[in-house]
């Protein structure tokens, strides 16, 4: 996923992101989701239009992948489900939880094509916490 024009400068998190290291668990995606949202994305011209961040480098100081920002047209924000402040559980059933931000990255950007994601919807807290990051 570049950097530009996916981050736009507003995706801050390539400096110093929480190294936890990856985990290989593999949350449940069969049958109804009652920990997550599935979301099946095609990527774009310039990738999926949006942005993410580590929730380290946040007011919300939790880990965990969130999306931080959502580009006007772009595959993200056109599809409707996702908003600033959900977390991303896993990428094509490879979990992201414990996972350190460039890991996910590089997990979105090596996925192809279309990718599936395990997205748990925020509320309108975490929204505010993760969008008001100044990192």
């Amino acid at each position: 996923m570049p950097r530009n024009p996916e981050g736009g400068g507003a995706d801050p998190v390539g400096h110093a992101p929480q190294v936890n290291g990856c985990s290989n668990n593999r949350p449940s995606t069969d049958g109804k989701k009652s920990n997550g949202l599935e979301v099946e994305l095609n990527k774009g011209p310039y990738g999926l239009g949006m942005g993410l961040i580590d929730g380290l480098h946040t007011p919300l100081n939790a880990p965990g992948i969130y999306i931080r920002t959502l580009i006007p047209d772009g595959p993200a924000e056109s599809d409707g489900r996702l908003r600033i402040g959900d977390r991303i559980l896993a990428v094509n059933g490879t979990s992201l939880i414990g996972a350190d931000y460039q890991s996910a990255v590089d997990l979105i950007r090596l996925g192809g094509g279309r990718l599936r994601f395990l997205v748990a919807k925020s509320d309108l807290e975490v929204s505010e916490k993760i969008s008001a990051s100044s990192c």
